[in-house]
């Protein structure tokens, strides 16, 4: 009996010890589970401070439009869709650019010649099933007047492709005050000033140099029942509309174009 006993005595001494080494491992678990959580936050943390530090990517272009400072000259893009959300695009100059002894196209006597801050964003093009929208956030110009017809969908001219089919619906017949709605635009003051494009996605602006005043071809399509071609040619300065600031919402959307002239 006290072999029997003593054999008892240990099995339960042992179920004992097994319960305390299982819950010590159950502590050692969920203390493990809670110092796994705290290491993800923390890297979440990280992480998101991380992205939050550095810069957005900025892509410069420098562009010079020549021709006349009698003439504002087309510049046109479009503004990245939704799956990579807001466009964000500035152009802009400094007072001074081209105001050497041998340049001042505007101003002979003095090297102030153009300040201009143009800060724009946006999404998507009018024929976009994405957010389609443009605000003018900041505008400023200073000594010179050199930017004009900032809109949505791009102040252009339209006219048949095919002559024997009726043209797009959403455009004129000629003469300009037709609206591209492939792209976005502005016109810029020519005359040798030079400009710079700031933006946050990947791939060129496209402008007119002011080679020459021939218009620059923006699209055209052909299909069974319309035909279109959509094009920009340089603006006399005296036509001029300046933007105005203003970061409503769909201000500048292209089914309200006067509110984008």
């Amino acid at each position: 009996m006290a072999l029997e006993q003593d054999i008892a005595n240990l099995v339960e001494s042992t179920n004992q010890l097994t319960s305390v080494i299982d819950n010590k491992a159950k502590t050692i678990d969920a203390k493990m589970a809670q110092l796994d959580s705290r290491v993800a936050a923390k890297e979440a943390q990280v992480e998101q401070f991380i992205q939050d530090a550095m810069p957005e990517t900025r892509y410069e272009q420098t562009i010079t439009i020549g021709g006349s400072k009698d003439y504002l000259y087309p510049v046109w893009w479009a503004f990245p869709d939704n799956s990579f959300g807001t466009g964000k695009l500035t152009i802009h100059r400094n007072y001074a650019w081209n105001g050497g002894v041998t340049e001042r196209p505007l101003h002979a006597n003095q090297p102030h010649q153009a300040a201009l801050l143009l800060e724009l964003e946006g999404n998507a093009t009018s024929w976009s099933g994405d957010a389609n929208y443009m605000n003018i956030k900041r505008f400023s110009e200073r000594y010179s007047n050199v930017a004009s017809h900032v809109s949505y969908a791009m102040y252009c001219n339209a006219e048949k492709v095919n002559p024997d089919k009726p043209i797009y619906s959403g455009s004129t017949d000629g003469g300009f005050g037709a609206w591209y709605r492939s792209g976005s635009g502005l016109y810029l003051r020519g005359g040798g000033l030079t400009y710079r494009i700031t933006k946050n996605w990947a791939g060129d602006v496209s402008y007119h140099d002011g080679s020459d005043n021939l218009r620059r071809v923006l699209r055209e399509v052909e299909l069974d029942a319309w035909s279109v071609r959509w094009f920009a040619e340089p603006l006399p300065f005296s036509e001029l509309q300046a933007p105005i600031a203003n970061t409503i919402p769909y201000v500048n959307h292209p089914y309200t174009p006067t509110a984008a002239q």
